[in-house]
């Protein structure tokens, strides 16, 4: 049994995280914390969870942990990972802080980063692209929902060679946005639909563009720190009135002659190996992967237009987030990938 921890256990991927962990067989739940629950027990945040533990400090998560979840806003990360590592855990980030090279974060971001050198270090924690590489990490750069739906909507075009742009349309569950924030409240987003940091200001953009452009330049699988090709997307997100769920709808800029058995063909062959990635005939829906890790994608040729479109449907939480990093820790670990995580979702 692998010893782990969570620190930042009251947000929405700290909650998500405690439910997968505590059904897993291969690793024990020594401790979770929080701030702002310091002290309290667990159902203060999460009611739903059976569990007559309470949330302990930071310290005493990285003395008891031997692998640490760090679901923390993006900023802190970069500050506890040094220590955290120094002290022999291994990590796996949720937030942003080691997905992207310290300048790159700095100028999207807006935070100057404190732990520059961990960069280099950092293995990107799309297993579907680095499974061969998370076996002996260290420290895994999870990334988040909207970048898997799209980097896994275009993955097989730009391994390819096939892909040169994109436009995205994201649409996502309010528990995307984080526990905390005003435009969150009941009465702004129910019966509403907004699109938000549009115009090629999204920080995700630049980790959309990085993994493709991985792609186009190495092929399948991926180095986190090989050659990078060029791709430029355009992304524009919305804001849904609904719990969780993600799904994107890509028109693909592609070279060469394309239509729908060759897309079919394409997408079945590269994910046919993928335990959590599903090509489906129908278009995804968010209510089909609800609560689960798995992700709906479709790809699709419009014949009258000649255009290449595809869709991907995902869980935030899960697979968009605390179930990726269950999948990466499995990975790390050497044990199965699939354990402790649902493929089947929720219905209704």
């Amino acid at each position: 049994m692998v010893r782990v921890g969570i620190i930042g256990a009251s947000g929405y991927g700290g909650g998500e995280l405690i439910r997968l962990l505590k059904a897993h067989p291969g690793v024990e739940l020594v401790g979770f914390s929080s701030r702002k629950h310091e002290g309290k027990p667990l159902s203060a945040a999460w009611p739903q969870l059976w569990d007559e533990g309470r949330f302990g400090t930071l310290e005493e998560v990285l003395e008891q942990a031997e692998v640490i979840f760090l679901a923390l806003p993006n900023g802190l990360a970069m500050e506890l990972a040094p220590k955290a590592l120094e002290e022999g855990k291994r990590v796996i980030d949720l937030s942003g802080d080691f997905r992207l090279p310290p300048e790159v974060y700095e100028s999207w971001y807006g935070i100057p980063h404190k732990s520059p050198e961990l960069y280099r270090e950092a293995v990107y924690g799309l297993p579907e692209l680095h499974r061969g590489e998370l076996g002996g990490a260290r420290l895994v750069a999870n990334p988040g929902c909207y970048v898997t739906a799209t980097t896994l909507a275009l993955a097989p075009l730009a391994a390819e060679g096939a892909l040169r742009g994109a436009f995205a349309v994201g649409l996502s569950g309010v528990s995307g946005a984080g526990r905390e924030g005003e435009g969150t409240f009941f009465a702004e987003v129910n019966e509403n639909l907004k699109p938000y940091k549009v115009g090629g200001v999204h920080r995700h953009i630049p980790e959309m563009e990085r993994n493709l452009g991985r792609l186009l330049a190495q092929g399948r699988p991926v180095r986190t720190h090989g050659p990078i090709g060029e791709v430029r997307l355009s992304f524009v997100p919305h804001l849904v009135p609904m719990t969780r769920g993600i799904l994107v709808t890509v028109e693909a800029v592609v070279e060469g002659n394309w239509d729908q058995k060759a897309l079919d063909e394409l997408y079945r062959d590269f994910y046919a190996q993928e335990p959590f990635v599903r090509i489906t005939d129908a278009l995804p829906e968010t209510k089909g992967t609800y609560a689960s890790n798995r992700v709906d994608v479709k790809p699709l040729y419009e014949a009258r237009t000649g255009r290449v479109m595809v869709f991907a449907a995902l869980d935030n939480l899960v697979k968009g987030m605390a179930g990726q990093a269950v999948q990466n820790l499995n990975l790390m670990l050497g044990l199965p990938e699939e354990t402790a995580l649902p493929k089947e979702g929720l219905w209704p």
